[in-house]
């Protein structure tokens, strides 16, 4: 029983397969890892094939066959470089036996011609037709033909056409790049030179900005080059694009195959550019629009009736926009109205060119006066109203009062009050992006009406998270643009932010010298309900000045009496 009964074996050695512990000799090894290359290779498995290739290898590393192997294997798998090494390496080792193999040199013509580089593989092409003869010979005149081919697309009629349209630009990147001359001294003896310090020899990465209008242009061209090369298939390449940081496929609870699936988007998206570059180089765009149009006269036609049709277009959705802007101002929904017209001017006009909407300045003036008109007919002296209730002011301007002006307390040692009120709070977080967008178009905004707009919004933005000093600056920076403009209306509405922000605060004299400024402006714009309007705010700003003094002599009046008492005490 004894003998029957033992222990569960234990150790490494269990985990090792039954085949390795079989003293293999290195030629018998190498043909098993060559033969597990081939058939993963045939199951277009090529990762895998090309790792038990470098095993084989490893073991027989003249083996100019198994290398033949690997760099066919590459080349399927777009490592175009490393498949050319690879071959240039077996035609090597063929040299030392003096022998030559004309598959081998078909495979290094074939990486030339992959790589782009079509003039030196003529010229292998050629070298290895007058080497070879008979059938082996007709391989290499037959991609002769191919790359011949490819050469005249590229440097055809097309492409005469194509430099005398863009010849301006062209010239102007040859003088650039003429001009442009690589420093090679260390960063430290540059910044010196230039009188700068830098201690750590770190260069400052600054962030390229595009505008929209650029970033809608360079998706538009990327869109047309895949639907030009890759037909039906672009939509997939599109999916495998935005795969690369989708989070439903990337999830952290997954830690073992996020990574691996994060680099395998990645990986098996370069090999789609890659092959993108062979297309483009063996029949380049400029080719594929002039055989479309081999006509000029016919593809100016053609160009011109498209540029009427986008630009009516464009006028029927304006025209539709305005009459929307229009019904939101008569039922005065004022947030839903705001939100239109963000998502109207940032996000759609933006991308339009004044050769698509040549009336893009006034339609601008438009949408951006009604939006301030429907901003002004908010003030009204609401019904049964009174000017001695607490925070009438805030009441009669529209402004919360019920929110908390109390900054948080941070106690010392306790986490949970040292946390981002932006990350905590969704509100703060929604408004910090909100902000961001407008700051980043007023980096691309053109005309004094539309920085006044973003400037507006930026200060209400800081307004409703109670940053008041924020607010103020931006409120005046908007005032300023206002003036720049000779827009009374947007300047009012500036005013009317900082009078707010004073109001919350309680900053009285502030708050008084910012509504005279107010009355001033509605004056000048001659509406009679504004006056009244700002008449009412002077006069609760003077209750609670009135208020404010009584009680400050209340206090003062009643300190003397206490000294007094305590005196005769």
């Amino acid at each position: 029983m004894a003998s029957i009964i033992q222990a569960p074996p234990q150790g490494v050695e269990q985990a090792v397969p039954v085949w390795m512990k079989i003293d293999w000799s290195p030629e018998i090894e190498q043909g098993i890892y060559k033969d597990w290359g081939s058939y993963y290779c045939r199951r277009r498995r090529e990762n895998l094939g090309i790792h038990y290739y470098g095993k084989a290898l490893n073991l027989a590393p003249n083996d100019w066959m198994t290398l033949y192997n690997r760099s066919q294997s590459k080349r399927k798998n777009a490592l175009t470089e490393s498949a050319l090494k690879d071959s240039l390496e077996a035609q090597r080792l063929l040299k030392t036996l003096g022998r030559d193999n004309a598959p081998i040199n078909l495979e290094i013509c074939d990486a030339l011609y992959e790589m782009n580089k079509l003039e030196n593989s003529k010229a292998e092409l050629h070298d290895n037709a007058r080497l070879f003869g008979g059938n082996k010979s007709k391989m290499f005149e037959k991609r002769l033909i191919l790359v011949d081919a490819n050469i005249e697309d590229a440097c055809d009629q097309s492409m005469t056409h194509f430099i005398s349209e863009n010849e301006k630009l062209i010239v102007q990147l040859a003088v650039a790049r003429n001009n442009f001359k690589k420093d090679e001294r260390p960063l430290w003896k540059i910044l010196k030179e230039l009188g700068e310090c830098d201690v750590l020899s770190i260069p400052e990465i600054k962030e390229v900005i595009l505008s929209p209008l650029e970033i809608a242009r360079r998706s538009r061209a990327f869109d047309v080059s895949n639907q030009m090369f890759l037909d039906r298939s672009w939509i997939d390449v599109i999916f495998l694009k935005h795969l690369q940081k989708n989070p439903n496929l990337l999830l952290d609870q997954c830690k073992n195959s996020k990574h691996f699936l994060r680099a395998l988007t990645i990986k098996k998206y370069d090999e789609i550019k890659k092959f993108m570059k062979m297309l483009q180089a063996r029949a380049p765009m400029y080719h594929l629009r002039y055989q479309k149009f081999t006509n000029k006269k016919l593809m100016d036609k053609f160009r011109e009736d498209y540029l009427y049709r986008v630009q009516y277009q464009t006028r029927r959705n304006m025209i539709s926009v305005l009459r929307s802007i229009g019904y939101l101002r008569r039922t005065k929904n004022i947030s839903k109205l705001s939100s239109y017209v963000e998502e109207v001017m940032g996000d759609y006009v933006v991308k339009k060119t004044n050769r698509t909407m040549p009336w893009k300045f006034e339609f601008l003036n438009e949408v951006y006066n009604t939006l301030a008109l429907a901003l002004v007919d908010q003030y009204r002296i609401p019904k049964n109203f009174r000017a001695f209730d607490k925070n009438a002011l805030l009441t009669l301007l529209n402004f919360q009062t019920e929110r908390s002006l109390d900054s948080p307390t941070f106690v010392f040692g306790d986490r949970t009050t040292h946390q981002d009120t932006e990350s905590s709070d969704p509100s703060m977080l929604k408004s910090r992006l909100l902000i961001n967008r407008y700051e980043k178009r007023m980096v691309f905004a053109k005309y004094p009406i539309e920085k006044c707009y973003l400037l507006h919004q930026i200060a209400s933005a800081h307004l409703k998270s109670n940053r008041y000093d924020e607010c103020c600056f931006s409120a005046r920076k908007a005032i300023q643009e206002g003036k720049n403009c000779n827009s009374n209306i947007w300047h009012f509405l500036s005013t009317l932010v900082i009078v707010k922000a004073n109001a919350s605060l309680h900053k009285l004299e502030q708050t008084r010298e910012a509504l005279a400024n107010a009355q001033k402006l509605a004056i000048t714009l001659g509406n009679n309900d504004l006056i009244l309007f700002l008449n009412a705010c002077l006069s609760c700003n003077e209750e609670d000045f009135i208020t404010k003094k009584q009680s400050v002599s209340t206090s003062l009046s009643r300190r003397d009496s206490m000294s007094v008492r305590d005196s005769l005490l």
